[in-house]
């Protein structure tokens, strides 16, 4: 667990990624495509950093992997 009191700025970013996470799913459950893959691509990248920094090996597999799936779904709206 972080100690927001000796780094304050991880503390802020585990949450920060997380609010936007939270945001990104109820965009998909009100279906406001393409802007909920956009956000969930941006929390998500910042869920495999924050894996990184944790050296959370699991975390950062999936996390990965579902960025990757992310970034497929934003090509596909591009095409």
């Amino acid at each position: 667990m972080i100690n927001p009191l000796r780094q304050p700025w991880q503390w802020w970013f585990e949450w920060g990624i997380t609010a936007l996470l939270i945001a990104g799913v109820i965009l998909t459950s009100f279906n406001i495509y393409p802007l909920n893959i956009y956000i969930l691509l941006v929390s998500n990248l910042g869920w495999v950093i924050q894996a990184v920094m944790w050296r959370k090996t699991s975390l950062f597999v999936v996390q990965l992997v579902v960025t990757m799936i992310y970034v497929i779904g934003i090509i596909n709206t591009l095409l």
